[in-house]
């Protein structure tokens, strides 16, 4: 539960076995490829200076970015061809890969399988495509098969022109409201699916008016009356027919010489598959390598814990230096941040990635967030039988459709369950348990009073975490000085224990004691950047607007102390918001005589309550995380470590 330490990993070896290194790194999962080039050019990629050393270093002089290398398009074009032709989603089989890769054989069989279906995929494409056009044939020359005469006749009308198109049903009716005015003649001749066919005849001087007549009643002209026919419509109609038959007999027996050139190379497609999809990897991964005329660099960021492993791993190479820089010197780099948790605080890692990804250096919120969340949730929503809605979605979700995100559901729906025992609810009703805690209702002082006291732990768990952080990027003034640190918790609860003894009498110090403390912790807020450039030996720089700035600021900060706290009201109110909310429905079905209906009525309440306030329960425990508590000790600004991977 916490951020993973890395170390900056550097390997030379032969160029002879580079793409079996990349292999074997890839396969490792556990590497994020870093742009050795740029190391080698900025003097990081080190290296112990030994004899046997001594080519490898001489290298240096002559490495040349990976970025020249071949292009990897090469390789995922081929296995998108394996994919269109077996039309499939190959799953990448670990096994396979281990052994010896032979590319040029497996390029040599994807060339082998286009060149033997690729001819005879056009002739589909062309025969397809034809049998469509015979079939528009057919049914246009189908409306026209009552008409006993030659098409020939019918195309070389030397007054007249001819077309067979569609209206829709609303534009016949404007055709028969104004066939007077209509310069052609007009044959209705059957039905397409919504709209009408028709004939249409016209003068051939006439052509232009008929046409504007015709586009303004969206006529659609049919497709596949062709000049080249000849006959009588009912023979050219038999016609197609019989061509249409010849072209599926045709489109059938391509599809049966497809299919057994795709048997012969189908377990043969999937070793291929699998190689082409490693080498596309390959090469994305040697384009942030570097190569001399002998070795190659190779430069990536690992877990500490994963060192040895990976020499076992790669020790099997002949002459291969692997080399792990000093933890310190990591100092001078950004690595990037792996977050590790356990189980339970996994599924909350997407929660704390939406606001950002930590620092290397910070500590890791993820368990300070889960369960805070989860208390923060449950508080606000606390309920059996809904909770255990939540629950079993949760688990439906994770385990049978393979959402991992909805993990989280199923830890809300315990945190809920807990709540309900705690307030004595199943599904609203609060007569079935007995509370063992307090029934939300009858002490609903109790209730905001405890929600601003969680509100007061939580901030404080805030500033001790935001001081861990500045603990650990040796930024020790602001661990002690700045608002969210050591002075800033002083302040907090200097303010809180003066609210407290003036509402309530209760004084644990005196007020002008306490006063005079508060007081004194607002001036070291107020004089801190003189104090830090005191300590720090720098030479005092305070501008004219230092002391408005420094007034505004303070001012700031005291407002924020007051809202974030009573922020944490929320909680409380949204608890009571949940109770009250059943209410409302149990009171609409009380006024429904019907037993049924009454029931319909609580269904549709809780339905309405676990989805719209469940949803809107979710967010205000999110937005207290980001808005109240993370400014208090969330840096961020970190890069997400992305290793490299099949």
């Amino acid at each position: 539960m916490a951020i993973e330490k890395l170390i900056m990993m550097n390997v030379v070896g032969k160029n002879e076995y580079v793409d079996e290194v990349i292999r074997d790194i890839l396969l490792f999962e556990n590497i994020q490829v870093v742009d050795a080039y740029n190391e080698i050019e900025k003097f990081r990629f080190s290296m112990s200076i030994t004899d046997k050393h001594m080519d490898e270093i001489e290298g240096f002089s002559e490495a040349r970015s990976g970025l020249n290398s071949k292009n990897s398009e090469e390789f995922s074009n081929k296995a998108k061809l394996l994919k269109e032709l077996y039309d499939k989603e190959y799953k990448i089989d670990k096994n396979i890969l281990k052994g010896d890769l032979h590319i040029e054989q497996v390029i040599k069989t994807v060339n082998d399988l286009y060149e033997e279906t690729h001819s005879q995929h056009e002739n589909l494409k062309r025969y397809e495509y034809e049998l469509e056009e015979i079939k528009k044939s057919i049914q246009a020359y189908q409306f026209l098969s009552s008409a006993n005469v030659e098409m020939e006749r019918i195309n070389h009308l030397e007054n007249f022109h001819y077309a067979i198109g569609t209206f829709s049903k609303e534009n016949i009716s404007r055709l028969k409201r104004n066939y007077s005015r209509i310069t052609a003649i007009v044959v209705h001749v059957g039905a397409l699916k919504n709209e009408e066919v028709y004939v249409v005849i016209w003068p051939k001087d006439l052509e232009v008016e008929t046409n504007r007549i015709l586009k303004s009643l969206n006529f659609h002209k049919l497709e596949g009356i062709r000049k080249e026919y000849k006959g009588t419509p009912s023979e050219i109609v038999s016609m197609l027919k019989n061509t249409k038959e010849d072209l599926e007999k045709k489109i059938s027996k391509i599809y049966s010489e497809i299919k057994k050139i795709k048997e012969e190379y189908r377990e043969k497609s999937n070793y291929a598959y699998n190689v082409l999809h490693l080498y596309e990897k390959i090469y994305q991964v040697k384009k942030k390598m570097a190569f001399s005329k002998e070795y190659f660099y190779f430069s990536g960021w690992i877990p500490v814990r994963l060192k040895q492993e990976i020499k076992t791993v790669l020790s099997k190479y002949k002459e291969i230096h692997i080399m792990f820089d000093d933890e310190d010197k990591n100092q001078n780099r950004f690595p990037p941040t792996r977050l590790k948790n356990n189980w339970l605080f996994k599924p909350f890692e997407s929660f704390l990635k939406m606001y950002g990804i930590p620092s290397y250096d910070e500590v890791d919120p993820t368990p300070f967030l889960s369960i805070s969340y989860l208390f923060l949730f449950g508080f606000m929503f606390g309920d059996v039988g809904q909770g255990l809605v939540f629950f079993l979605v949760g688990m439906l979700l994770t385990h049978i459709k393979g959402m991992k995100s909805a993990a989280v559901l199923s830890r809300l729906g315990i945190s809920s369950i807990v709540f309900g025992f705690l307030y004595g609810s199943v599904f609203g009703f609060e007569t079935i348990l007995p509370a063992l805690w307090l029934k939300p209702f009858d002490n609903i002082n109790t209730l905001l009073i405890v929600s601003i006291g969680i509100g007061v732990i939580l901030l404080t768990i805030g500033y001790i975490y935001g001081m861990i952080n500045n603990y650990k990027m040796k930024d020790y003034y602001n661990m002690i000085l700045s608002d969210n640190g050591l002075i800033g918790l002083m302040l907090y609860f200097g303010l809180l224990l003066l609210v407290v003894a003036l509402f309530t009498g209760n004084r644990i110090i005196s007020l002008g004691v306490l006063g005079v403390i508060v007081v004194v912790l607002i001036a070291i807020l107020f004089m801190k950047e003189p104090i830090i450039q005191k300590l720090s030996h720098q030479k005092e720089q305070l501008d004219g607007n230092f002391f408005v700035e420094s007034f505004f600021e303070i001012f700031e900060i005291l407002l924020s102390i007051f809202s974030n706290t009573l922020s944490f009201i929320r909680v409380g109110a949204f608890a009571l918001n949940h109770v009250g909310l059943f209410v409302a429905f149990e009171t609409l079905a009380q006024l429904i005589e019907s037993g049924v209906g009454s029931t319909i009525v609580y269904i549709i309440g809780n339905i309405f309550i676990i989805g719209l306030e469940g949803l809107i329960v979710g967010i205000q425990a999110l937005r207290l995380q980001y808005y109240e508590l993370f400014n208090k000790y969330y840096i961020g600004g970190g890069e997400e470590f992305k290793a490299a991977k099949l």
